[in-house]
């Protein structure tokens, strides 16, 4: 087989390829194990053309710009790959390890959460709710809360009591994207 074909033909498998990843971190249902013995396939395959002469100076260019998306690629999926193991650890992880791991802004100090306490047990009694919820497990919501948000990438400025009608609801202030 000619390099130019080769190199066409690898150009399809990485673009199958990257489908398949997208599908895998999509949650589809057919793809439900990371595609990774495609994965070196490819790689495999990329190596030998690699390793070979390469007869024009524009198919070595075709052949360089290939390894560099596939490496690329390839790494941006296994970063994916381990900030999704992370998520699923950090999530059953206890509230107060997942504040001492997360990058996110400083949660707000103890007279804020009871501050906003307070303020939610204020407007449960306006309603005629008798809220028992204790400070530590008010406290431990609201932290599970904001690591929730920030993982989908929102910044979580705070809270506030919000009573719609008879129901009285904790509502998150955030904004997108991530701090810097």
């Amino acid at each position: 087989m000619a390099s130019q074909d080769l190199v066409a033909e690898l150009g399809r498998w990485m673009d199958e390829l990257v489908r398949r990843w997208e599908r895998f971190f999509a949650h589809d249902p057919q793809v439900r194990v990371p595609p990774e013995r495609e994965r070196l396939a490819l790689e495999r395959r990329l190596r030998e053309l690699s390793r070979q002469e390469a007869p024009t100076p524009a198919e070595e260019f075709r052949v360089q710009q290939l390894l560099h998306r596939f490496s690329t690629c390839s790494g941006m999926w296994q970063r994916q790959l381990r900030d999704r193991e992370a998520s699923r650890k950090g999530i059953t992880a206890a509230p107060a390890e997942i504040n001492a791991a997360r990058w996110a802004p400083v949660p707000p100090k103890e007279d804020e959460y009871e501050t906003l306490h307070a303020a939610y047990l204020a407007a449960l009694r306006a309603v005629g709710s008798a809220g028992t919820v204790s400070l530590e497990r008010f406290r431990d919501s609201l932290q599970s809360q904001r690591y929730s948000l920030e993982e989908r990438g929102a910044i979580v400025e705070g809270f506030e009591v919000v009573q719609e009608g008879p129901q009285v609801k904790l509502r998150a202030r955030v904004r997108r994207g991530r701090e810097s």
